[in-house]
């Protein structure tokens, strides 16, 4: 739970480091995420499912830090482990949060915001409706580079599944927190990509819109 007059005044730390106009790849730092607390595993697992209907509201700011921790925090100082595993600890996924005010990049290392550019493109993640109305779209990012040692067929399979483990943990969040989202993979992804000025190493998986249910 969330104080409300603190989200009555408050923007998500997203739409705010956007609003000040930072320049690009300045960071914002996120509140400290709290590791306890939250539905119990089982009872999240029970109340798991996909939803694909936003309320317009933005995530408090409170919520944006705990949602990112969530999906591929750090949750072991000193190691940069993660929430969620990847291919031999490549680490190759970034998460980029689509918002009307523009798109910015999480850093877990920092646990902040970079700002990446301006500009609403959440109608450009999903070729349904409903993303461009959902308040934020993750968008999962896979740098092959990161991920040398692997055929670049194998690299594409374990980006596609690593990213598919981060999106698990947004939908153990989500029903913790009584929030809506949903996996996408039916992306115009190249065109995302191109949107997004990607360098050729990287690719866009899956999108996964995220807010609170309509």
């Amino acid at each position: 739970m969330f104080d409300r007059r603190k989200f009555a005044i408050g923007m998500p730390l997203a739409a705010l480091a956007l609003a000040q106009s930072p320049a690009r790849g300045q960071e914002t730092k996120l509140t400290k995420p709290a590791a306890g607390g939250g539905m119990p595993l089982m009872e999240a697992l029970a109340k798991r499912k996909s939803q694909r209907s936003f309320a317009p509201n933005p995530l408090a700011p409170e919520q944006m830090s705990q949602l990112l921790w969530a999906a591929f925090g750090v949750n072991r100082a000193g190691e940069d482990g993660r929430t969620a595993p990847s291919w031999r600890g490549s680490k190759e996924t970034d998460i980029y949060i689509a918002t009307a005010e523009g798109v910015t990049r999480y850093d877990p290392t920092t646990h902040g915001l970079s700002t990446h550019s301006k500009g609403d493109i959440r109608a450009q993640t999903g070729r349904a409706d409903f993303p461009a109305t959902a308040p934020a779209v993750l968008i999962y990012v896979a740098d092959l580079a990161r991920m040398a040692k692997a055929s670049l067929d194998e690299q594409k399979l374990y980006a596609h599944v690593d990213a598919a483990l981060i999106a698990q943990n947004v939908y153990l969040f989500a029903a913790s927190e009584g929030l809506a989202t949903v996996m996408l993979g039916n992306v115009d992804k190249a065109a995302l990509a191109k949107t997004l000025n990607l360098p050729d190493s990287q690719i866009v998986t899956f999108t996964q819109p995220i807010g609170r249910p309509a």
